[in-house]
């Protein structure tokens, strides 16, 4: 018998979930191919696993006796590759960090350049991603820490606050909002500029609107922050960002605005509960608090 590692984990998941729509989610494959790969388990195994309907899934006899033993392949697998990696980072004196682009550009570079005076054996790695990717990356091992927006909560992740932000109105110069507070209604109606489905940008947007009964629907979606500005400066919309993210797209002609009542993007540092940080990790997450913290101690005046 010849069984991969992740043929054992999308036959645990299915097998729990008795779901295949959930478990090719979970595995980021479409529906046939899992499909197949349970067909190639069963063949491996020598016996029928699972019976399907069009209506449901079930576990065999055969499926049930093996899921135990299973489990505890996967458990012992997880086990050992955590330990794996630990060992890994800490002899290599590497240090990986996923963090959104704003936070990447604005936090993290005096950090880089500290720590690799401090320890100039260190391999850095900082990727600019949005918040769906951080976590994926965390989860996935590829990234020690996570530097991302924390409005949801993962039983399995750590989370550490270090600083909120309000979201600001962007606007041409010359379009001067008639409202000085967040009005739900009112920002509904305007042309909008936002960032797409999966940053934490548009998560927390879409839910402020979604509590006050009202529906967020950008005309235009775009992701990187510098395509946003151009578009508000040709007069395509407005857009709302966070401070930090407004700060970073200063430029003549445009003028960001605060309102009154305005939602707060929560950022902080993410990490996974079952792996302990190695030391590098740790003075880089000290590192990242006191930097947030003196860069909040004196709010910048408005555009």
């Amino acid at each position: 018998m010849n069984l991969t590692p992740r043929q054992l984990q999308v036959f645990v998941f299915l097998a729990q979930t008795l779901s295949f729509s959930r478990t090719a989610d979970a595995f980021h494959v479409a529906q046939p191919t899992l499909s197949k790969t349970v067909r190639e388990i069963e063949e491996a195994m020598g016996v029928r696993l699972f019976e399907r309907t069009t209506r449901t899934v079930r576990l065999t006899v055969d499926g049930e006796a093996l899921l135990p033993l299973a489990r505890r392949l996967v458990a012992d697998l997880d086990a050992g590759m955590t330990e794996l990696e630990e060992v890994l980072r800490a002899r290599s004196h590497g240090l990986a960090i996923a963090a959104l682009p704003t936070l990447a550009a604005t936090l993290l570079p005096p950090i880089v350049a500290r720590i690799r005076q401090e320890e100039p054996r260190s391999v850095i790695r900082i990727h600019d991603v949005v918040t769906d990717e951080a976590i994926d990356m965390l989860r996935s091992r590829r990234v020690d820490l996570a530097l991302t927006s924390i409005d949801i909560v993962h039983n399995d992740l750590a989370h550490s606050e270090i600083f909120r932000e309000p979201f600001v109105l962007l606007t041409k110069v010359e379009h001067v909002p008639p409202f000085s507070s967040w009005l739900h209604g009112e920002l509904a109606a305007l042309p909008m500029i936002s960032m797409p489905r999966g940053t934490g940008t548009r998560q927390t947007l879409d839910a402020a609107f979604m509590d006050a009964g009202v529906r967020f629907r950008p005309e235009l979606e775009l992701r990187e922050l510098n395509s946003i500005a151009r578009f508000v400066l040709a007069g395509c919309g407005t857009a709302l960002l966070p401070l930090t993210a407004a700060e970073l797209v200063r430029m003549p002609g445009l003028a960001w605005h605060r309102l009154s009542g305005a939602p707060e993007r929560v950022v902080g540092i993410v990490s996974r509960k079952e792996v302990g940080l190695t030391a590098l990790a740790a003075r880089a997450m000290e590192l990242i608090r006191t930097s947030a913290a003196r860069s909040r101690t004196g709010p910048p005046p408005d555009a």
